[in-house]
């Protein structure tokens, strides 16, 4: 990662150009002040931050759409008391 000082940035924008070719720490009176990075590597890390902080698939794991489907008919199938069954 490329480390610049805001000033640099003010006094030669073209620098931001660097940004393209890897990330980039801006720092602001020798401590870090913001990082650049390139608009696809941002979708990059958030969409990897979205599927990290989904804490029901780390927890129970996924189930694809079959398996759901077959466990609702399983559902479905052994109610006993349909009428007063919540899930009806």
């Amino acid at each position: 990662m490329q480390s610049i000082t805001a000033s640099e940035i003010k006094q030669n924008s073209t620098l931001l150009q660097n940004a393209l070719k890897g990330d980039m720490l801006v720092t602001k009176r020798e401590k870090p002040f913001v990082v650049i990075v390139d608009y696809d590597r941002y979708l990059e890390l958030t969409n990897k931050q979205a599927k990290s902080n989904n804490w029901i698939e780390k927890s129970f794991g996924v189930m694809s759409d079959v398996e759901a489907d077959m466990l609702v008919q399983d559902i479905a199938q052994s109610r006993v008391n349909k009428e007063i069954d919540l899930w009806s």
